[in-house]
């Protein structure tokens, strides 16, 4: 087995914003799918903002600044309309939202995360997975930018990412697995969303999951067409050199699985890395 590849690497896609105040964390609590009020000092966690449908608007990760107050890393292009969302849902409470042009956002794994905390403002374990080394607020500038390693460790982690594997308003948080990886909390009580959340969740049998796949060679690249034989059964939505994630139908793969077909894409074939059968229940 081959020791999982070290990397340091600024990630200049993402972009930070601050919270802080009296109301931060209780105003932010009743909005987005994980809340911050079971956040421990100094940690992290996954979490989203949903449609009114129920569908992800933006995934982000949010941090506990060891000060009362919130940093939260979210994907560059959606910084600005998520502070106006934001600030839309504060209505009278007392919090302050500001973009941080003076932080970004940096990974490490390996050999690079004592380097990565010598310069972080925050530097925990990614919460999404343990194949993901540390996620960390920086300073901006610091360090280079080097992502191809973070991709694609990314990837073998089965961790699907906003921008990279879907869009805003394209997938429920099933079907990138967020239930899987803490991202949202059932029980919290309301936030946006969150009725077509929990009935989806009542309901049982998740349709879609975002799964792992091996390939024999090369993996196809995004949007190839993933076939069970002769059945469709999703696409692929991100790859990294043998090894790639795709959104699938659970039952329609389970079903050609048992059945014993093979698994393609781009004509190569491809091995399933996940277990269907846990896949199917939310969490």
């Amino acid at each position: 087995m081959t020791e999982p590849t070290s990397f340091l690497t600024a990630l200049p896609d993402r972009a930070v914003i601050a919270m802080t105040g009296a109301d931060a964390r209780t105003f932010l609590q009743r909005v987005i799918t994980r809340g911050p009020e079971d956040l421990s000092e100094g940690g992290v966690q996954l979490s989203a903002l949903l449609t009114p449908q129920g569908k992800i608007l933006c995934e982000f990760l949010v941090f506990d600044d060891g000060e009362g107050g919130l940093l939260i890393d979210a994907p560059a292009t959606e910084a600005d309309g998520l502070i106006k969302r934001f600030s839309l849902y504060r209505l009278r409470a007392k919090a302050e939202i500001t973009r941080r042009e003076d932080l970004t956002v940096a990974a490490a794994r390996g050999d690079f995360e004592a380097e990565l905390r010598t310069i972080a403002h925050a530097a925990v374990p990614d919460p999404r997975s343990a194949g993901l080394g540390l996620r960390a607020i920086v300073p901006a500038g610091t360090p280079e930018p080097d992502e191809a390693a973070y991709h694609a460790a990314r990837i073998e982690a089965g961790v699907p990412e906003f921008g990279a594997d879907y869009g805003p308003g394209e997938v429920f948080s099933t079907d990138v697995n967020h239930d899987r990886m803490g991202g949202i909390d059932y029980k919290k009580g309301c936030f946006v969303g969150q009725e077509v959340a929990s009935r989806m969740h009542r309901k049982g049998g998740v349709r879609k999951r975002t799964v792992r796949l091996r390939f024999d060679g090369a993996a196809p690249g995004p949007s190839t067409e993933v076939l069970a034989g002769d059945t469709p059964v999703g696409a692929i939505s991100s790859a990294a050199g043998s090894h790639a994630l795709a959104l699938v139908r659970v039952d329609r793969l389970a079903k050609a699985l048992e059945a014993g077909e093979p698994i393609m894409a781009g004509g190569i074939a491809a091995h399933l890395r996940d277990d269907l059968t846990s896949l199917e229940e939310t969490r």
